[in-house]
C-alpha cells in the first residue's frame, strides 16, 4: 500500500492520464510491442525468417498476460523481460518460430525503449497541458493589462504594476519550458537496440540497420551510442518536470496570496 494507491489520497498525488502509462499492463503492452517490431524489421532485413518475423509480431500484438505471471520470474532475474520472452514463447507453441524471438536485444532495451515509448504519451501530455494554459494566460494577460494593482515585494506593497502583467509573469517561464522539452524530446525519446554488452555485436553485422529500422518503426529517434548506462536525458526530464511543478506552484500560491479576504484581489470562480 502506498500513497498512490491509497483509495483516500490518490486523487492528490496522481494523475490519472500519466499514471495509466505507468501501470503494469501498459508496461507490458509497451515491452510486447518493442519485441514485435524487432522481430517485424529483422524479418525485412533478412536477420530471422520473413515467417518467423511474422509469427511473433502477430503473437506479441495480441497476446494478453497476466503481470502476476511475471512476478516470480522478475524476482529471479531482477527484471522482467526473461519471463516475458519465456511467456511469449509458449505461447506461439512453435520451438521453430520462437527461437528467434528477441534475438540479439538484451532485457534493457526493451524495458528502456518500452519505457521511452510511454514517455512520448507524457511528453504529448504535457507539451499540451502547457499550451493550454499558455493560451488562456495570454488572452487574460491581455485582457487585464491596464488593470492597476499594487506589486509586492517581500509580501509588502511596492510600486504600482498591472493585473496583466502578473499573469503574464505567470507565463514567461512556462514558454521556457516547452522550449526546454522541445530541445530534450530529441536526446528522451531514443530507441535502446545495443544487446548485452552494449556493443551490439550480438545483433551481428547488421546491427546499426537493424537499430535505425527499429527505431523508424516506433516512430522514435535512433541512438548511435548505447544509453544502458547514460540516463542524462532521463534526469534532464525529471528535472524539467519538475521545474514545471515549480513555475505551476507560484502560480497556486500568487492566487493563494490574493484570495485571502483580507486582500481580495482576485476572485476564483467556476465557469
Amino acid at each position: 500500500m502506498s500513497l498512490f494507491n491509497s483509495k483516500i489520497y490518490r486523487e492528490l498525488l496522481l494523475d490519472a492520464e500519466v499514471g495509466a502509462l505507468f501501470s503494469d499492463e501498459t508496461e507490458i503492452s509497451a515491452m510486447l510491442k518493442v519485441e514485435g517490431a524487432l522481430a517485424k524489421v529483422q524479418g525485412e532485413l533478412g536477420v530471422i525468417p520473413a515467417q518467423s518475423a511474422k509469427a511473433i509480431y502477430e503473437v506479441t500484438a495480441a497476446l494478453p498476460i497476466d503481470p502476476d505471471s511475471l512476478a516470480e520470474g522478475a524476482a529471479q532475474a531482477g527484471v522482467p523481460v526473461p519471463a516475458l520472452v519465456a511467456t511469449i514463447r509458449t505461447a506461439m507453441d512453435s520451438a521453430e518460430h520462437a527461437q528467434y524471438l528477441h534475438r540479439g536485444a538484451t532485457s534493457q532495451d526493451i524495458m528502456d525503449t518500452a519505457l521511452v515509448l510511454r514517455l512520448r504519451e507524457v511528453c504529448e501530455i504535457v507539451e499540451n497541458r502547457l499550451k493550454q494554459l499558455l493560451q488562456a494566460l495570454t488572452e487574460q494577460a491581455e485582457r487585464y493589462a491596464e488593470l492597476p494593482m499594487a506589486a509586492r515585494t517581500r509580501t509588502q506593497i511596492a510600486t504600482p504594476t498591472s493585473f496583466g502583467a502578473v499573469i503574464a509573469a505567470w507565463g514567461a517561464p512556462l514558454l521556457n519550458h516547452l522550449e526546454v522539452l522541445a530541445q530534450l524530446k530529441p536526446r528522451l525519446l531514443r530507441v535502446s537496440l545495443a544487446g548485452a554488452s552494449g556493443n551490439a555485436t550480438a545483433l551481428g553485422e547488421t546491427a546499426v540497420e537493424q537499430r535505425i529500422a527499429l527505431a523508424a518503426e516506433l516512430g522514435l529517434d535512433d541512438s548511435p551510442l548505447p544509453w544502458h548506462s547514460n540516463r542524462t536525458s532521463l534526469v534532464e526530464f525529471t528535472s524539467l518536470l519538475t521545474r514545471i511543478n515549480g513555475s505551476l506552484a507560484k502560480f497556486g500560491e500568487d492566487h493563494l496570496l490574493a484570495t485571502q479576504p483580507e486582500v481580495e484581489e482576485i476572485e476564483i470562480t467556476r465557469g
